[in-house]
């Protein structure tokens, strides 16, 4: 059976939140090749499939949820709705935080929005591969403007991010129009 694809998260393998390796997932039973691990917010599996996370099956196994039925509420499975654009559907946001595989980050992660939709996950980056993605450095270095970082403290920053370290960065990329994106992240 193919692997599952994920619209928002298009490489689970190559952005570190699943990994190649045998397993009998928790809420399917069957065995699987590939097992995700990202965070779960929700009672947590032994282990979780990939087909799980895309039917929603997890997030209804797993997720704790005041109406018992697992879908009664806007609870987040795999990944936190914050700072959700109004543009963006509440279908996209439940894609997102359902039946997509979210990612590991130092605090808790954020999914990045653009042009009325839920932007694609690449994975963690550094500033190595942030020099690649002007755009997502632009936004990066706004960000820090609205804290009130002055501009060498940012490049010094900025030039400290490394993708399996801390500081780190999460690229992301706008589906609609193809704009680099990145949050930050600290321990």
């Amino acid at each position: 059976m193919a692997e599952p694809t994920f619209r928002y998260h298009p490489d689970p393998l190559a952005s570190g939140s699943a990994l190649r390796t045998d397993h009998v997932c928790s809420v399917c039973g069957l065995d699987r090749q590939i097992r995700y691990q990202g965070p779960v917010y929700g009672r947590q599996p032994d282990s979780l499939c990939l087909h799980c996370i895309q039917s929603g099956a997890a997030s209804l196994a797993l997720s704790i949820s005041g109406g018992g039925d697992g879908d009664s509420d806007m609870s987040a499975m795999f990944s936190d709705a914050v700072d959700v654009p109004d543009d963006v559907p509440l279908s996209v946001v439940e894609e997102i935080t359902r039946r997509t595989p979210g990612f590991a980050g130092w605090q808790q992660e954020t999914w990045l929005y653009h042009c009325g939709d839920g932007a694609a996950f690449l994975g963690p980056a550094g500033y190595r591969e942030l020099e690649a993605y002007p755009e997502a450095l632009v936004m990066l270095r706004a960000d820090h403007r609205r804290y009130g970082w002055s501009p060498t403290d940012t490049e010094e920053f900025l030039r400290g991010l490394d993708r399996t370290g801390e500081p780190t960065a999460y690229l992301f990329r706008c589906l609609h129009c193809n704009t680099s994106l990145a949050s930050w992240d600290i321990g």
